[in-house]
């Protein structure tokens, strides 16, 4: 097995003086963004090299400090989404592109318009979200996320396509998560949030996030609320709550709480509330939760436990590890960059619903587990791209200099697998390398865009590393 290397052509700014400073990919529309330095952008629908650069991208103005896709289902749109700073930085403006059809001529991605509380219909809405200095977003399906490093709040954001509207977003805003320790990555994937910070990840289910929270407490609560159910709308109600439909009287419900029964007491309706069937509010509220509270079900998961304080391979290691970067290997598994060079695997060992009701509140979840691989290289940039149907994942490795590695990492069940303090078992992996090139020109940035083959940027030059 060798790599081989082809170069692509470079698209031409309207600035000459900007250059492709970062790639992003979109892997179910094979979507490619160039961003620029100039902080504009070029998009490209159904990437392949043989036609790249061509006449169906679509040039995004600037400015534009923070991007990412976003995919919505059931209807499998492709959102791509920007942010750029408004009145100085005391704001900021979120802009949308949607991949639509053009018939016979194939796709292209096209200004969305945006329903957002009282603005509908426009190209771009407001927030009143400090920009200040730097921006993240981060994008998955249904749900993305802005990163305010200035007030230290990420907000949580649902979106959808408007009933009957091929080209509008409608956008929710379901929760803000108040940071209270610096996280240096931020991920949004699996119906996970995964917060990178010193020597630990943290995980924020998205589900209780967005919907609100479903346990059985809960739901008694309620129930014996009925007869005060005033006093219950007074308070500061969490995002998606649920009431049921025969505890709600319209006399009752003030009309500014946002709560409404949505119902005309027919038999069926009455047949579905002995079933505990509950409808969730109109207005949904805002859930607001402290990054290391542990509530809505969160926890973390040690990258380097304490007594590590030297890796094997590395001549001097940091007391503490950050953790830079966050890919998704598979539907329960992470694979983790840290500020040291070294690469870590995450484990959920249950699934996410689990994952949800098992989480014990400010602690280590023990039925999820890391651990730190063989030192190949000190890596500085790395590219995976998942694949949930496969035993065997791969990832893309540069020390930022001249070098690229392609690895493959896979499972391994044997009678070594070793059972933790816990009781977990932990399943062994086993590294290959598959192979390595010397680039001519110092890498930039690397996406990959299938399974074996990477786009890698360097400066002046792009080129596609495949395996043959």
């Amino acid at each position: 097995m060798s790599l081989h290397a082809s170069r692509l052509p470079l698209p031409i700014s309207s600035s000459p003086a900007a250059s492709v400073s970062s790639l992003l990919y979109e892997p179910s529309s094979s979507s490619l963004a160039l961003m620029l330095d100039d902080l504009s952008a070029f998009l490209y629908p159904s990437f392949t090299p043989t036609r790249f650069p061509g006449p169906s991208h679509t040039a995004v103005p600037p400015p534009s400090t923070a991007a990412c896709f976003l995919r919505l289902l059931p209807s499998s749109r492709v959102l791509f989404l920007t942010a750029s700073p408004l009145a100085a930085g005391s704001s900021l403006q979120l802009r949308v592109w949607i991949l639509l059809s053009r018939g016979g001529s194939g796709t292209a991605f096209n200004p969305a318009r945006l329903d957002f509380r009282n603005d509908r219909g426009r190209f771009a809405v407001a927030l009143n979200l400090r920009h200040g200095h730097t921006i993240r977003l981060a994008g998955s399906v249904n749900a993305f996320v802005i990163h305010s490093v200035a007030v230290n709040q990420i907000w949580v954001f649902a979106a959808k396509l408007a009933a009957g509207e091929e080209d509008t977003v409608h956008l929710m805003k379901c929760a803000v998560v108040e940071l209270t320790l610096p996280i240096y990555s931020i991920t949004l994937s699996m119906g996970f949030l995964l917060l990178g910070e010193v020597d630990v990840i943290r995980v924020f289910p998205l589900r209780p996030m967005i919907k609100g929270k479903r346990s059985k407490s809960r739901v008694s609560a309620i129930k014996k609320a009925s007869a005060s159910i005033g006093d219950l709308c007074k308070k500061n109600l969490p995002n998606g709550l649920i009431i049921p439909k025969n505890i709600i009287k319209s006399s009752l419900v003030p009309e500014e709480s946002g709560i409404r029964s949505g119902c005309e007491g027919s038999g069926k309706n009455s047949a579905a509330e002995e079933k505990g069937v509950f409808l969730h509010s109109d207005k949904l509220k805002t859930v607001r939760v402290r990054q290391d509270s542990g509530d809505l079900y969160s926890f973390f998961v040690v990258i380097k436990p304490a007594e590590l304080q030297s890796c094997k391979g590395s001549k001097s290691t940091p007391a503490s590890l950050k953790a830079v970067c966050i890919h998704v290997l598979s539907e329960k598994k992470y694979l983790i960059l840290d500020s040291a060079g070294g690469l870590h695997v995450l484990n959920f060992n249950e699934s996410g619903m689990a994952l949800e009701f098992n989480a014990k509140s400010s602690m280590p979840f023990k039925n999820a587990h890391a651990f730190q691989l063989e030192n190949i290289m000190e890596v500085q940039l790395l590219a995976v791209l998942p694949d949930i149907s496969s035993k065997t994942q791969y990832a893309w490795l540069s020390d930022g200099e001249y070098s690229i590695h392609l690895i493959s990492m896979e499972d391994v069940d044997t009678a070594a697998d070793v059972i933790d303090k816990d009781g977990c078992k932990q399943k062994s992996i086993v590294i290959s390398v598959m192979g390595a090139i010397f680039a001519s020109e110092k890498v930039q940035d690397l996406v990959p865009i299938s399974s074996n083959s990477c786009l890698v940027l360097c400066p002046g030059s792009m080129f596609i590393y495949g395996v043959a």
